[in-house]
């Protein structure tokens, strides 16, 4: 875990705050997804799922945000507004 925590802190340094916030989901705490797979018939999932929009989304990112993300990027130094200032650029807005 300490090796993905360095990975996506060298990608703060290097390609900035914004890039690492979402390879901080990827690599350590996943974020929520607009669309989830749920059971059901679809002729175009063989395996007899489908995707639905999760209408919980902005909610559950929201709180991913303040409750997982902000708070592991606080703690290794960095202030709540370059934080704010990332995620607005971020894949997530």
């Amino acid at each position: 875990m300490t090796d993905r925590i360095e990975k996506v802190l060298d990608i703060a340094a290097v390609e900035g705050l914004s890039r690492a916030l979402g390879y901080y989901s990827l690599l350590i705490d996943p974020a929520p997804k607009p669309r989830t797979r749920t059971s059901g018939y679809n002729k175009y999932t063989p395996q007899g799922q489908m995707t639905v929009t999760n209408t919980n989304y902005r909610k559950e990112l929201t709180t991913w945000k303040n409750n997982k993300l902000f708070p592991f990027f606080i703690e290794q130094g960095f202030t709540k507004e370059q934080l704010t200032e990332a995620y607005n650029k971020s894949i997530f807005k």
